[in-house]
């Protein structure tokens, strides 16, 4: 007859087991916030579809100058590229600067500053026609019927995707990522709709909003809004000084 002190190793032995068997079942993709699975071929997310947005920026600039095209490149297993395009003229850069609160700086140490975001979000600035400069990017996001991420934070690097939302998330998860520059990036969803409360249009939608905030002397917070049908529905970016840039995003399926 096995002692009681056998009995309670044995048991012990058998826990530990059954313990590292459901960890070696896990998937990845339900602990890792930047592990993300599901399907990738949405409707949203074909060739060809085209995206719109419109900006609300309060009083710090009423032109009618700001035009973007957007539309989907290519999809490859769920990474999918936009060609991107967005006009603007002079107005609209006087008064993104006094917004920013940039007029007072030299124009090399614009040009610096311009330079850099350009090559963060891997973006070329055409100048040629003053009343129609364009800034053309084509950024990479994965996308599924599970959440999204980009590759902006990365670089475009394909092996660093930093997850903007999973639809399983709820409020008060949070994440991060350190960029290449050593810059920790944070996010974290601050919202879950439990009725239509985002207005996209004529349409209302129960969204998930998600933080992101950053050493960043121009916009140091952005939220994210997303669906989990229509996937990216709104970009806010917050100045220093918490003024509020607004992009309201139109699916192709909405």
């Amino acid at each position: 007859m096995r002692s009681r002190k056998s009995n309670t190793l044995l048991a012990a032995l058998v826990c530990m087991a059954l313990t590292m068997m459901a960890c070696g079942t896990t998937d990845p993709a339900d602990n890792d916030p930047n592990v993300l699975a599901g399907e990738t071929e949405l409707e949203i997310t074909e060739p060809g579809q085209r995206w719109g947005g419109s900006g609300s920026s309060g009083s710090w600039y009423s032109g009618e100058s700001l035009r973007d095209s957007v539309y989907v490149k290519s999809r490859s297993g769920g990474i999918v590229t936009f060609d991107f395009n967005l006009t603007f003229d002079t107005t609209f850069t006087k008064s993104l600067d006094t917004m920013l609160g940039t007029s007072f700086l030299p124009d090399a140490t614009k040009k610096s500053i311009l330079t850099t975001y350009l090559e963060r979000y891997g973006a070329t600035l055409d100048t040629t026609d003053k009343s129609r400069m364009t800034i053309h990017a084509e950024p990479r996001f994965k996308v599924t019927s599970e959440g999204i991420q980009d590759f902006l934070t990365s670089g475009d690097n394909l092996s660093r995707p930093f997850t903007i939302v999973k639809y399983s998330m709820k409020v008060g998860d949070s994440w991060t990522f350190t960029r290449d520059d050593g810059v920790v990036v944070t996010r974290k969803v601050i919202h879950h709709s439990s009725v239509e409360d985002y207005d996209v249009g004529f349409w209302s939608l129960k969204v998930f909003k998600t933080e992101q905030t950053q050493q960043d002397p121009l916009v140091p917070r952005i939220i994210w809004v997303t669906n989990h049908k229509f996937g990216l529905v709104g970009v806010h970016f917050f100045t220093a000084d918490n003024r509020e840039i607004r992009v309201t995003v139109w699916p192709p399926t909405l």
